[in-house]
């Protein structure tokens, strides 16, 4: 999919994907000697390599540079230097600026970068246990997975203090990078791979509604298991990332919270790495504690974007791009966190959810399906054309189980979506948080956009 050019965040992501990116000093130090390189294997030397987010991310883009006759894309860290060689790596490094010379206080992108080895290593281990064909595909996309930050990071960007700030306050990353940078930090990683063909896991992986697909939603669960380990386990996911990590390993969660441990204790052995303390593997344990801080924030409305969003839909023929955006001028133009559209299928009996914003840290949003006999009372909102908002219209009935086990039982939007008169499909819109109520205004809002997307 190629980057949409008017989004906000299209020339910021061209101009960081052109960047002559940097590697880590210790990967200087690692890949000195080529001759003693020699007689590793070559798993074990993309391992190196893979230490590095930097150098991976050259040698990948270096390997995939056109060649007459040659059309593979290569999608792994160990395939690239195969076919590059180890004295090409040697050489990229070589000619690479340092983060340490580049930054005043290179700590931060440091830990950035071991955020994502942890992400690669979790992953490639679910990959192993599942029986993937290719983990180091799998590892690259999770090294990958947060770009946006790592570049960032790379450039000292003047929003970070707001941003890092937000993400301590245990903010979706999504929607701290919104409130920091006007957009979120995914699409601007998704914008700087598409802008340097990345390999196609690793754009995939960047969607919300991949999540549909399991190696993606591997990467997506590993890296969001990174980053609660990264925050000390006090995120506002609380442990259902370790559940669907348990899952995916078809093992009970407190299994999976040991076999983290033990990825821990690998990971500690390249601490030095990043000049960072070692992790504590018993940390993990904490995500089961009952003290858990609250939500304290959340999305401003903002008038101007429900306005231009209400506009734009009104003049949008191609009614794929409406629905997205429909989505977005939902979630940042009204204030609301996740927006979901799901389609009916099977002759009308089922809701799957195909199209969704703000859910892409909570990938089982993407699997969510839901037959019609078990709507309830929410089926009827397929059946008229006026959106509900389910406390104020529905105060004695509970949500659907399946629903409220997905979203927390929080209060919601819905209203069905038509198109030429025939009800195509369901949107479902809430506020994270309890405390951060649904209000006539919002409902207001969501009608007027409904009605622009509407034919």
């Amino acid at each position: 999919m190629v980057m949409d050019e008017t989004a906000p965040y299209a020339a910021r992501a061209r101009g960081l994907a052109e960047t002559d990116w940097p590697v880590l000093g210790s990967s200087e130090a690692v890949f000195a000697d080529t001759d003693e390189l020699v007689n590793r294997s070559l798993r074990e030397v993309g391992q190196y390599a893979e230490r590095d987010p930097g150098l991976a991310l050259r040698l990948i883009l270096r390997a995939n540079e056109p060649r007459p006759g040659l059309k593979q894309e290569i999608h792994s860290v160990p395939d690239a230097i195969a076919m590059l060689g180890l004295r090409a790596v040697h050489q990229e490094i070589e000619r690479a600026p340092r983060v340490e010379d580049l930054l005043g206080d290179p700590q931060p992108y440091r830990r950035r970068a071991a955020q994502a080895r942890l992400a690669a290593l979790i992953v490639e281990e679910l990959g192993r246990v599942r029986h993937d064909s290719e983990p180091g595909e799998l590892g690259l996309a999770a090294l990958l997975n947060d770009l946006g930050m790592l570049a960032l990071e790379m450039t000292g960007a003047p929003e970070l203090p707001g941003l890092r700030s937000m993400l301590q306050l245990r903010a979706v990353p999504d929607e701290a990078s919104y409130v920091a940078l006007g957009y979120a930090t995914d699409d601007l990683s998704r914008g700087m791979a598409e802008h340097m063909h990345l390999p196609e896991l690793v754009r995939g992986t960047l969607r919300a509604e991949n999540a549909a697909h399991p190696r993606a939603m591997e990467v997506m669960v590993a890296s969001a298991v990174a980053g609660q380990i990264f925050h000390g386990m006090d995120t506002l996911r609380e442990d259902r990332d370790l559940r669907l990590l348990a899952g995916l390993l078809g093992e009970p969660d407190k299994a999976a919270a040991d076999r983290l441990g033990r990825l821990m204790e690998g990971f500690n052995r390249d601490a030095w790495l990043y000049a960072m303390d070692d992790l504590d593997p018993s940390a993990v344990a904490r995500v089961w504690r009952d003290d858990c801080s609250p939500v304290p924030l959340g999305l401003a409305p903002r008038g101007d974007i429900a306005v231009s969003g209400e506009l734009a839909l009104q003049r949008e023929p191609h009614r794929g791009v409406r629905l997205r955006r429909l989505l977005r001028a939902c979630q940042f133009g009204l204030g609301l966190n996740r927006v979901v559209f799901t389609e009916l299928a099977h002759d009308g009996e089922w809701l799957q959810a195909v199209d969704l914003v703000g859910t892409l840290h909570e990938p089982e949003f993407s699997h969510f399906g839901i037959g019609r006999h078990d709507l309830g009372a929410m089926g009827a909102v397929l059946e008229q054309t006026d959106p509900v908002w389910w406390s104020r219209d529905h105060p004695d009935t509970p949500l659907p189980g399946a629903v409220a086990e997905l979203t927390g039982g929080v209060d919601c939007l819905l209203a069905p979506v038509l198109e030429h008169g025939r009800c195509i499909g369901m949107i479902y819109a809430d506020r994270r948080s309890p405390a951060l109520a649904l209000d006539s205004r919002t409902l207001d809002g969501f009608a007027r956009l409904l009605a622009a997307a509407r034919r």
